[in-house]
């Protein structure tokens, strides 16, 4: 099979449940061959009978409900396929983004962590509720109210016949040497941020000893245990490339060491005993060493935030490789 073959094919498992998708795969994967084959045997060229097999199979979205027996109902089958593709993107764009907006509103007006995220978590719970349902409203009315046909005709005209064009690519399941560099650099640099940072001689006391910018308390066990916690994340990267793809034991490793990391970093900010007040005090902002000074909260924030994202991207990532492997793009015959 060619790419554009397994593209389609992964786009349309997608939809099957997993306990029928071994069976729905192989019984998509022949009938798209033995097609293409009859049309090979018509004299048709290889890459257009593959496009016309796979256009005349329509949208894999639509073959994916047919085949597990779930109609695209909601709102109606005419334009749920649009409702679905448009909700999704709104909700993973806007909600993030009003979620952060509002917890850094709350920072900044003087909230506490905890506060901050409950009201970024409401609030982006609130938008998403609204968000929904209006889309949803305007769905229902454009399918259902005759006087809007003229607007559902526009909707169905824009998106048009499928074509093989729509295609997804492939889900990425093989981790490249591109990635696993870029990963291990940015968490050599972070290493090395953290000795610069406090190493540099920006200040010095009265015996014209370096002023470092972390609590000389901290540096002395925390930072060395944080520091080996990155040293151990690097090479979990290491790992996972020699694996070839993330699986769902690595992504537990990947949380443990996220967490390892994160929960001291912030609770160590958060109690004070992170910054050195006498570097505060040389700078001149006594805030810097407050654990509930804005800096400190920001910064926390943003540990926070990174670390979700990670634990979440590991996750997603094996899952998805779990689902490749399992037979989503998998080799079949040549055509």
């Amino acid at each position: 099979m060619t790419s554009l073959t397994e593209r389609y094919l992964a786009a349309a498992l997608r939809g099957i449940p997993e306990a029928q998708r071994a069976d729905v795969e192989r019984e998509l994967r022949s009938s798209i061959a033995d097609a293409v084959e009859d049309r090979l045997t018509a004299g048709e060229d290889r890459a257009e009978a593959e496009t016309a097999v796979l256009e005349g199979l329509g949208d894999p979205v639509r073959l994916a409900a047919g085949l597990a027996g779930r109609p695209l109902y909601l709102i109606g089958p005419g334009l749920f396929v649009e409702y679905r593709q448009l909700l999704i993107m709104l909700l993973s764009v806007v909600i993030p983004i009003v979620g952060i907006v509002l917890a850094g509103v709350s920072l900044w007006g003087g909230e506490d962590l905890v506060g901050a995220i409950v009201d970024g978590v409401g609030g982006a719970w609130n938008t998403a509720i609204h968000l929904a349902f209006w889309v949803t409203v305007a769905f229902v009315l454009v399918e259902r109210v005759d006087a809007m046909r003229e607007a559902r005709d526009e909707i169905t005209g824009a998106h048009g016949h499928w074509t093989v064009d729509r295609l997804p690519a492939l889900p990425a399941s093989r981790v490249t040497a591109g990635e696993t560099v870029g990963e291990v650099v940015t968490t050599l640099i972070s290493i090395g941020g953290i000795l610069f940072l406090n190493g540099a001689s920006w200040f010095r006391d009265a015996s014209g000893d370096v002023i470092g910018l972390f609590n000389p308390e901290v540096w002395g066990f925390w930072m060395p245990v944080l520091i080996a916690v990155l040293v151990a994340i690097a090479g979990l990267q290491i790992v996972i490339f020699l694996v070839g793809r993330w699986t769902i034991p690595l992504a537990f490793a990947n949380t443990a060491l996220q967490v390892a990391f994160t929960a001291p970093f912030a609770a160590l900010a958060l109690s004070g005993s992170l910054f050195n007040p006498e570097f505060a005090d040389a700078l001149g902002w006594p805030p810097l060493a407050d654990g509930n000074g804005p800096v400190t909260l920001s910064i926390v924030a943003g540990a926070v935030l990174v670390t979700i994202w990670e634990i979440f991207d590991g996750f997603r990532r094996a899952r998805r490789a779990d689902t490749t492997i399992a037979g989503i793009g998998a080799p079949g015959k040549a055509l």
